[in-house]
């Protein structure tokens, strides 16, 4: 509201060299003399800003996007503007920073201010104009930034627990940071600049790899490793060191790298070409568990009609805390790897856990064993037609924009899905193909509390004409009187009222686009009795307030107008390939996007099922990272063995000489868990064992400042409550704290820098 819906400056006054508003000019001999109308404007407009907050401060954003490019069109006027208008008298304008503006607001002392614990999701510019498709667009972007995001995070622990550089990360740092601009990993960039974003996502992680391979030979401690690679197209079905096992090379062997601060049993995925094969622990030779499965169908040219593997084998591994084990995939002469079974009429598959009911070729209940409930949980997929505009509004759906034209979504396949049913060792799953474009597979590994979805949709039919936003609905019996929760960027969950905001009145004009929300990495809904999450892979538009009981998920969209908000094109999304074209009106031509993600799915006691979803949000963001050698790997090696159990490991990296930078997070929100909510102590000593911590120094969340310094900067504001104390500028204050000792609160992430007496990780 105080800056008219967007950020840039005040109506007639844009003085950037490519929109142009009256200039002013203060020479009074020529004719076109307006230095008193341009000061009347300028304070009508100041004035009326001053009346949308409180105080005498206001800030005016003099610029907005790809502007100043030729400065001197708006310094020329600025300098003008300042000043005749202080010369006017009746407001005083400057030059100014935020930091000086945050300053004058607190030196405002007899004014106070209400307290907002809400958010601002999601966002409208005016009746029937949500922001909440841009939660979704791109999603192989996003999904790729993500990914990214994890290895990195792993890049940084394997070279810092190797006391190696880190110059070689510098350009995937770089990579990462552009990223996140607003245009980038929100999917509202043009096409040909996305796949520049993907690039340059690309050639930082192709960078990195030298020097993770150069610090995991340090950690084998063996003169015989030789180089790791990476599989980077294994979600396809598409590795080379396991696809040669059989076939050119008879073993290749991997380092698994866990980069959570806890031990883990996990299934993991390796393409293959051989079903004669085993995989072994590093050294000991012993082998592990495994089941040999389908590979999912292909997704580009670059899937199983393009040398991807036809198969999968699931190999169950245990791997140690922030550490890595070692494994080995052979072939084996006369001995067959065990197959999954296809189970004929089969419609339930089940664990000592769960039982997973099917009707129609679709998922229709879930049983929770252990508390013994069940919940109706009917899935399928669905489209919203895009709205090209109607009498009550012209508004388009597009890349940031999601208005369906009505509020009915339509099945994406009106006759009934083909489904099998396979029985396995490890795990039991249901492959469903949904009409012609939307495949899923379905998977309860024996041992788990979750429900594993793993889809694949598109390229999603252009032939009609008619946008399309796809969404897996999840329909239960809960009663959720119109309210769900979603993660505010993978930490709070906030809850979601249906029509309703917290802090304002809210007039609803979309009731599917407007009650939708980002989710980052979880949602829930829930009952009395019982509540279903779901834990999304990568960023997601999604909803569960729509209708009471359902859970929406948008997975992918595909459109054909542009919303009027600044990409200049339709998200009509292709794959690049090396016949890609693309002409001046923006239109694409080649394959449309497919797209490949997961939804775990939970289902619990709403009193304590936080103990088990919060936890599989990390597994599911941190999966573990093989780095495959044609050489031999060390057994195992770990770099601590405490934590407790509500702390993680957020960043672990190199700082300098001897020295690292560890975030650690407090995973468990206010009231989520009676045992796991409350504050949590770590020493130091435990974490690292055997290692000499010389001094511990607690630095501002990005590492860069002391604490000290952050609590110099803290402001603490004036409630309008006078019985609420100050609020700071974050919301957690740091908890108390010995030498080597610290506490943190839920939620909580505390930033470290520690110094060691000797390097010892080695």
């Amino acid at each position: 509201g105080s800056y008219h819906g967007n950020y840039g400056p005040p109506d007639g006054f844009q003085f950037d060299v490519n929109n142009l508003d009256e200039t002013i000019q203060d020479d009074p001999n020529l004719e076109d003399y307006n230095v008193k109308s341009r000061v009347d404007g300028f304070v009508a407009a100041a004035l009326a800003q001053a009346n949308m907050t409180r105080g005498k401060n206001i800030m005016m954003t003099m610029g907005s996007d790809f502007q100043y490019e030729d400065a001197l069109t708006w310094f020329y006027n600025l300098d003008r503007l300042i000043q005749h208008v202080n010369e006017d008298g009746r407001i005083k304008v400057f030059y100014s920073t935020p930091s000086r503006y945050v300053e004058a607001k607190q030196k405002e002392t007899m004014v106070k201010w209400p307290l907002k614990e809400d958010d601002f999701f999601p966002y409208a510019d005016g009746p029937h104009k949500f922001w909440t498709g841009y939660f979704t667009s791109r999603p192989t972007l996003k999904r790729y930034i993500r990914d990214t995001s994890a290895f990195f995070q792993v890049a940084k622990q394997i070279t810092a627990l190797a006391e190696s550089g880190t110059q070689g990360l510098e350009h995937l740092a770089e990579a990462l940071g552009v990223a996140q601009h607003h245009d980038a990993v929100s999917g509202t960039a043009k096409q040909h600049v996305t796949f520049d974003y993907a690039k340059r996502l690309a050639r930082g992680r192709s960078l990195a790899y030298p020097e993770v391979s150069k610090a995991l030979k340090t950690h084998m401690g063996k003169a015989s490793v030789q180089d790791f690679t990476l599989c980077e197209l294994r979600n396809v079905s598409l590795c080379a060191p396991t696809q040669a096992v059989g076939r050119s090379t008879n073993r290749t062997c991997f380092a698994l790298w866990n980069g959570l601060a806890r031990p883990r049993e996990e299934l993991i995925e390796l393409p293959v070409s051989s079903k004669n094969l085993e995989v072994v622990q590093a050294e000991t030779n012993e082998a592990v568990p495994i089941q040999l499965v389908r590979s999912l169908p292909s997704v580009t040219n670059y899937g199983s009609d393009a040398g991807g593997a036809k198969d999968t084998l699931l190999a169950e591994v245990k791997l140690p805390p922030l550490g890595f084990s070692g494994f080995c995939l052979q072939q084996v002469e006369g001995k067959t790897a065990p197959e999954s079974q296809l189970m004929k009429d089969a419609e339930l598959i089940e664990n000592e856990n769960l039982a997973i009911h099917f009707a129609g070729g679709m998922m229709s209940k879930i049983t929770d064993k252990v508390n013994n409930m069940s919940i109706r949980a009917e899935q399928n997929w669905f489209w919203y037609n895009a709205s090209v505009g109607n009498a009550e509004s012209s508004q388009v759906s597009g890349a940031y924009i999601f208005r369906p034209n009505r509020s009915q979504a339509n099945p994406v396949f009106t006759g009934l899905p083909f489904m099998q049913v396979f029985h396995g060792e490890l795990a039991d799953e249901v492959v469903t193909s949904v009409g012609s474009w939307v495949h899923q597979r379905l998977r309860l590994a024996k041992k788990a509390s979750h429900v594993e979805i793993t889809y694949t949709v598109g390229e999603i039919p252009a032939d009609d004409g008619l946008g399309k936003e796809i969404v897996s609905r999840f329909s239960t019996d809960l009663q959720t009187a119109g309210t769900c929760f979603s993660d505010s960027n993978g930490r709070e969950m906030l809850q979601r009222k249906r029509d309703f905001r917290p802090s304002w009145d809210f007039n609803q004009t979309e009731e599917v686009a407007g009650n939708y929300y980002p989710i980052a990495t979880s949602l829930f809904i829930r009952s009395q009795q019982s509540q279903l999450t779901v834990l999304t892979d990568t960023s997601q538009a999604g909803t569960g307030c729509v209708r009471d009981g359902e859970i929406e998920m948008m997975v992918h969209r595909r459109l054909f107008k542009d919303d009027g908000r600044g990409v200049g094109e339709p998200l009509n999304e292709t794959q690049f390939v090396t016949s890609y074209v693309e002409d001046p009106k923006g239109q694409h031509y080649g394959p449309g996007l497919v797209t490949r993600g997961q939804h775990w799915l939970h289902l619990g006691r709403p009193s304590n099922t936080a103990k088990s979803w919060r936890p599989l949000m990390d597994r599911l963001y941190m999966a573990p990272v093989p780095f495959f050698t044609a050489g031999e790997v060390a057994f195992r090696k770990s770099w601590t063995n405490w934590l407790p159990k509500n702390l993680e490991v957020i960043s672990l990296a190199s700082w300098g000489p001897k020295t690292l930078l560890l975030r650690i997070a407090h995973q468990f929100g206010v009231g989520e868990d009676p045992e796991l909510s409350k504050p949590a102590k770590l020493n130091f000593e435990f974490l690292f064992p055997g290692h000499s911590i010389t001094s511990i120094e607690e630095r501002g969340l990005g590492g860069t400042i002391s604490k000290d310094e952050v609590e110099h900067r803290r402001i603490q504001w004036p409630l309008e409550d006078e019985a609420a104390p100050g609020a700071p500028l974050g919301r957690m204050r740091s908890a108390r704290s010995t030498v080597g000792v610290v506490t943190f609160g839920p939620l909580q992430i505390r930033t470290f820098l520690l110094q060691f007496g000797e390097a010892v990780f080695i």
